[in-house]
């Protein structure tokens, strides 16, 4: 039932001819985060120095943030959120590509920015209750990730859905599933190494061709589930 071979394949041939967008969409993510991140680490790791001359001598003082302020901590989060957006623009023309033949263009991604404020709550929310039932132990933190792992793509399909039921749908359809959306991720492990040793660059092709599987995989699902009964249209609705 789970064609992981058909899905990647599909794959492939919805990226031909249409690898632009996603390339230049992946590169902007990167770049950007390195450039947040890096002003972020320089800041917070060396702090402010400042010397001060007086007739009676001099003196200087060291102000250091700390990595593990408050205020680090939110500026942190902030990055975090920011990236989440666009994570999820980038998920909103993955489902025009997956649903629509025609050259999508760079307009398709910034339309996908409209979501930023569910794209924040969803994030919010997703490691809220990943967080919480990792501290049970390590592999329940692991089998949640993928129980909620749709829940993205039923907000960026479904943007009147809300957070938490978006949640719950994504239960559902990953239920009977979770062990073969880990072995998907599995089967682009070699890839990842193979980018490792193009500095990186090979990562501008393999994430986008790793999402497009996954909108794929997503849209099965959903189907599987209609299907069924165990969702009805309305459901994201």
């Amino acid at each position: 039932m789970f064609n992981r071979v058909a899905y990647k394949r599909a794959a492939k041939a919805q990226l031909k001819g249409r690898w632009k967008i996603p390339v230049l969409s992946t590169v902007l993510i990167f770049v950007l985060a390195a450039i947040f991140f890096g002003v972020f680490q320089y800041v917070f790791s060396d702090g402010i120095n400042a010397d001060f001359q007086s007739r009676g001598g001099s003196f200087s003082f060291h102000f250091d943030y700390g990595d593990d302020s408050p205020l680090a901590n939110s500026i942190s989060l902030l990055i975090t959120l920011v990236i989440a957006a666009l994570c999820m623009a980038q998920l909103h023309f993955f489902l025009i590509m997956r649903k629509d033949t025609r050259q999508i263009v760079f307009g398709d991604f910034i339309d996908g920015l409209n979501l930023w404020w569910k794209a924040i709550r969803g994030f919010l929310w997703f490691t809220l209750w990943t967080s919480l039932w990792s501290l049970l132990f390590f592999i329940p933190g692991i089998i949640k990730c993928y129980s909620y792992s749709m829940m993205f793509f039923v907000m960026a399909e479904n943007p009147k859905v809300g957070v938490m039921k978006s949640m719950n749908i994504s239960k559902e359809l990953t239920r009977g599933y979770k062990g073969d959306l880990f072995v998907n991720d599995l089967t682009f492990l070699p890839l990842c190494v193979l980018s490792c040793f193009t500095m990186g660059i090979g990562f501008f092709w393999l994430l986008p061709y790793y999402e497009m599987t996954r909108t794929n995989i997503y849209l099965v699902l959903k189907q599987v589930a209609l299907d069924s009964k165990r969702l009805s249209i309305e459901d994201f609705e």
